[in-house]
């Protein structure tokens, strides 16, 4: 069986400029690399952000300075309690479970607040944004910080309103009635 190469009788797709190397070799099969011949790959672009060597120190150096101040306070806290009695230990786990209540029920009532505070600016049709310019210590002054922002707003945008529909009076050709002939034609008619 005789095999013959097709390759060798294609016509090349530039135009003549790879018919030399085919035909050098026409067994070769053409997209492929020579031996000889070395392929430059460029490296891929770095993805993401990269760090020097001093940024990532200071990272680490920061974390630490954390995690350090974390471990002195718990072991400032053991130290405080392995001075107490039985009694001591009871109020002050007493105490801190309270403080830490009041912190959460008082973040629950500031989120509560927030999106009380959402709705009635969505009523109001006011844009959700000027949630940062509420008040939300308590719902009175919420509210009231709210009708203060809606009078404000509705001031400014009729204000805003009232100088774009102000306009100077339309200027005719040349600004004169007397001599513009296309006026003087609907006057006289």
């Amino acid at each position: 069986m005789l095999r013959i190469p097709m390759q060798f009788f294609a016509e090349p797709a530039d135009g003549g400029a790879g018919a030399d190397v085919q035909a050098s070799n026409p067994a070769e099969p053409t997209g492929t690399a020579r031996q000889g011949d070395v392929q430059k790959t460029e490296p891929a672009p770095p993805t993401g952000k990269t760090f020097t060597q001093e940024e990532v120190n200071k990272m680490i150096s920061e974390r630490l300075a954390r995690e350090q101040k974390k471990f002195d306070e718990k072991m400032e806290e053991a130290a405080k309690l392995a001075k107490m009695n039985a009694e001591e230990k009871a109020k002050y786990a007493a105490e801190k479970r309270e403080a830490d209540l009041t912190a959460r029920e008082t973040a629950i009532q500031k989120k509560e607040l927030r999106f009380e505070a959402l709705n009635i600016l969505e009523e109001n049709k006011l844009p959700a944004k000027l949630i940062d310019c509420v008040d939300l210590t308590s719902a009175e002054t919420s509210k009231a910080s709210i009708e203060a922002i809606k009078t404000a707003w509705q001031t400014s945008v009729q204000a805003e309103v009232d100088a774009k529909l102000k306009s100077d009076p339309p200027q005719y050709s040349g600004g004169n009635k007397q001599t513009d002939t296309f006026l003087l034609g609907f006057e006289e008619g």
